[in-house]
């Protein structure tokens, strides 16, 4: 498969990653497991951005790590703070008081 056909499958799964996730986020469903069906939806975006349109095979090493971290590291802070939605709701309203 040719570069140019990689690049327009990968452009129409984010459309269609992008159309779901507005279908998963747009119900009045406020539970965890549409938490980590979103955070999914994110991780499974920020790679294939990562890996077809920023080109990080070409990058220096500490940058493609530092990517994939914030790939891998954003779904996750977002299913901890849903789940921990109570206790870091006190850690801050502490904090700020």
């Amino acid at each position: 498969m040719n570069a140019v056909r990689k690049l327009d499958l990968a452009w129409v799964a984010l459309v269609l990653l992008s159309i779901g996730g507005a279908r998963l986020g747009g119900g009045d469903d406020q539970g965890f497991v549409i938490a980590v069906l979103v955070a999914l939806v994110m991780a499974v975006k920020l790679l294939i951005v990562s890996r077809y349109f920023l080109e990080l095979h070409e990058a220096h090493p500490r940058i493609r790590k530092a990517v994939y971290l914030f790939c891998y590291g954003m779904p996750i802070l977002v299913i901890l703070t849903t789940g921990l939605r109570e206790p870091l709701a006190r850690l801050t309203g502490a904090a700020l008081t």
